[in-house]
């Protein structure tokens, strides 16, 4: 093992033997500490990884059972802690990222500025190959999310596996929460913006040559969602405890609730038109014009929370698109 102990590399490893060969050679050539989790794989992979051990290249952790990629990282990250390392650099098995973009990291995570660094790959040189649709749909819904928890708009692609964190950030992530296998990324971008983590992303170049997706489009949804809530109820109790972001929270709470309402409404204005008839339609004008107050006070509460939030976080994120 090399001697630099503020930056790990931490590998996933899953079937992966036609890749993972072709990316320790690359990884070797850094001079950085590299760990590898090989996730119970049946193919040649643990055969590869043990080549590589005797050359003390590597460090394995070989898991007895597959436990998924998500929990595999956080075995990274404890095993970057438990060494002394200050940052991890998690790098994808499979291929898919450039030597150049991992050294752009590790010159990143040399100024010590950033807390966590994250890749972006929807840019114009960004995708080589051809992204799966699925991929591209469910990254799209986790961008949505991830600004809306955010509030901000700097923030792109927090599906990409290719990401750099401090391992302080072990002390607060919650292990009932945290995706054991997929949507592990985006947990890392929604919990560093909204503790008000130094953040830089990268634009990075990701390539599709074949490579298998064992990604379930209804797994990631409702992990997603699931985060989603868990995050935005989060935000709004770290910065109630801050006075110079409690207005913000303030706005976050009332745009809720009449978020709730505006929904409760809307059932109600629909319930009009069922056969059964349960309500009578002489008002429908009426709650038709409710339903569209209340929508459009919500959407303005919104708008302000917003704009209050990406004020905050103005500070906090930085995009390479917006840095000389």
């Amino acid at each position: 093992m090399k001697n630099n102990k503020k930056i790990a590399i931490g590998v996933l490893a899953y079937n992966e033997e036609k890749h993972i060969g072709d990316v320790l050679s690359e990884l070797e050539k850094l001079d950085v500490p590299i760990f590898v989790v090989n996730d119970s794989s049946t193919d040649r992979t643990r055969e590869i990884l043990d080549e590589f051990y005797s050359r003390k290249v590597i460090e394995v952790i070989n898991n007895k059972k597959n436990k998924g990629a998500g929990h595999s990282t956080l075995q990274l990250l404890k095993k970057t802690k438990s060494e002394n390392f200050k940052y991890l650099l998690k790098v994808d098995g499979d291929n898919q990222f450039k030597a150049s973009d991992i050294k752009r990291v590790i010159n990143l995570l040399e100024t010590e500025k950033y807390d966590f660094i994250k890749s972006n790959r929807f840019w114009s040189k960004g995708i080589e190959g051809n992204i799966p649709n699925k991929r591209y749909l469910g990254n799209l819904f986790a961008t949505m999310l991830i600004q809306f928890i955010s509030g901000s708009n700097k923030i792109y692609d927090p599906l990409n596996g290719l990401f750099a964190i401090d391992v302080k950030v072990l002390d607060i992530i919650n292990p009932k929460v945290f995706p054991k296998r997929y949507g592990y990324p985006f947990y890392f971008s929604a919990l560093s913006a909204i503790s008000f983590y130094k953040i830089y992303q990268i634009n990075n170049i990701v390539s599709y040559a074949g490579q298998k997706s064992n990604l379930s489009s209804i797994k990631m949804i409702f992990t997603l969602s699931k985060l989603l809530l868990y995050f935005l109820f989060l935000k709004i109790k770290n910065k109630l405890l801050i006075g110079k972001y409690q207005r913000s929270a303030f706005l976050d709470i009332v745009s809720l609730i009449f978020l709730f309402i505006t929904f409760i409404l809307t059932i109600r204005f629909i319930l009009i038109f069922t056969p059964i008839q349960i309500f009578g339609t002489s008002f429908i004008g009426s709650w038709a014009l409710i339903v569209l107050i209340t929508s459009i006070f919500n959407i303005l509460l919104f708008v302000e929370s917003f704009k209050e939030e990406k004020a905050i976080r103005k500070n906090y994120i930085q995009n390479e698109d917006l840095i000389e």
